[in-house]
């Protein structure tokens, strides 16, 4: 049953398919309500899945997104009817506290990462801009506490920063049934951002040791590439003189899928670094939907998840050699493989799928109770 209230989802950073905003935020909340999407685009407006969607221009460097954040309070000041603002990015939680202050809209903040590791972690930035950035975000996510209406979190460990008035809505897939692929293009995927932190390296030389065993092993890099990776992983390649290196680059998730389940086993071989080791990374989810059994670093999140699941093996990500050793191992052991594969597709249908989590995200909003 619809309901009347207007919600208006705003994001400077991610574009307007992003798999957790568009695909199961915003269509799920459209189920039920008037919901306006607001987000990088290559277009002006179109209405999908029930969604309207007005596209925001698409930046190219930091700086530009600016512009981006005063157009979308620009056109959160005009649309007078909204009841409910969600957003995204850090960077907007200043106009998060104008929109619950100015104009009485209830303020949501989605929560994806823990902003103050990821300050941190950008090395563009000086120890002092640093520092500056940090105290205030403190400042403002302080203040929000007591003017936003509710926080949803993507994992568990956001709880620490934030310890009431939230509700945890996992990023798990939404339920669906793959295709699963018997032709395999690629030995080896990678779907995510693609960094230096991330393993891009790593799953370069992995590829390197694993072409003395597997000559024609391939490996695909699904994501968004950092452009300082993406010059280091194109000199690692021509120095090591391989040949099987695929860089797809940002993909819409369906099309992004398509290529995981063409692939044999998803790779997650994450640096120990402290935002990575609290949070689930959703590509194991989407690996184990896909049907692929998976390689990832053995920080102790990640290996509840495997205890429970049996659908991957965990590693030393630093341990280039003896990971590459797992893998062979894996590839040449059909049963194994095929245990992992079926463990895999069978957890994502009953329980890590985004099914529950739309029902709480639904039921959020329906606690909120707008003028």
């Amino acid at each position: 049953m619809s309901d009347k209230r207007n919600i208006f989802i705003g994001t400077s950073v991610h574009r307007w398919n992003d798999n957790r905003i568009f695909y199961k935020e915003a269509i799920s909340l459209a189920k039920c309500f008037n919901v306006q999407l607001h987000a990088p685009a290559d277009f002006d407006q179109k209405s999908l899945h029930g969604v309207t969607i007005f596209g925001l221009p698409i930046w190219k460097k930091e700086s530009d997104r600016k512009k981006i954040r005063k157009e979308l309070w620009v056109r959160l000041k005009k649309n007078t009817d909204t009841d409910i603002f969600i957003f995204h990015d850090p960077e907007l939680i200043w106009i998060g506290i104008k929109a619950a202050i100015f104009f009485d809209i209830k303020v949501i903040y989605d929560i994806h990462e823990n902003t103050i590791q990821s300050i941190r972690r950008k090395k563009w930035l000086t120890p002092l801009n640093k520092l500056i950035a940090i105290i205030g975000y403190s400042l403002l996510q302080g203040v929000s506490k007591s003017i936003f209406k509710h926080y949803l979190l993507a994992e568990n460990s956001y709880k620490n920063f934030i310890k009431s008035n939230a509700t945890v809505i996992h990023n798990y897939p939404i339920k669906k049934e793959w295709p699963k692929e018997r032709e395999k293009i690629f030995d080896l995927v990678y779907l995510g951002d693609v960094t230096e932190d991330r393993g891009g390296l790593l799953m370069v030389d992995l590829l390197s040791i694993l072409t003395y065993i597997y000559p024609e092993v391939k490996l695909a890099l699904v994501g968004k590439v950092e452009a300082n990776a993406n010059h280091l992983i194109n000199k690692r390649v021509n120095k090591l003189k391989l040949d099987h290196v695929e860089i797809f680059g940002y993909m819409n998730y369906p099309d992004a899928m398509e290529i995981v389940c063409k692939s044999k086993i998803g790779l997650c071989l994450l640096k120990p670094i402290q935002n990575y080791i609290q949070s689930y990374p959703t590509k194991l989810f989407d690996y184990m939907q896909a049907g692929i059994p998976y390689i990832c670093s053995n920080f102790p999140l990640y290996e509840e998840l495997l205890n429970e699941c049996q659908a991957g093996i965990l590693v030393d990500p630093l341990d280039v050699k003896g990971t590459a050793n797992e893998i062979s191992n894996l590839l040449n052991n059909s049963d194994k493989y095929d245990r992992m594969s079926r463990n895999g597709i069978n957890i994502l249908k009953n329980k890590y799928n985004w099914d529950p989590q739309e029902e709480k995200l639904i039921t959020v909003i329906n606690s909120i109770k707008c003028s």
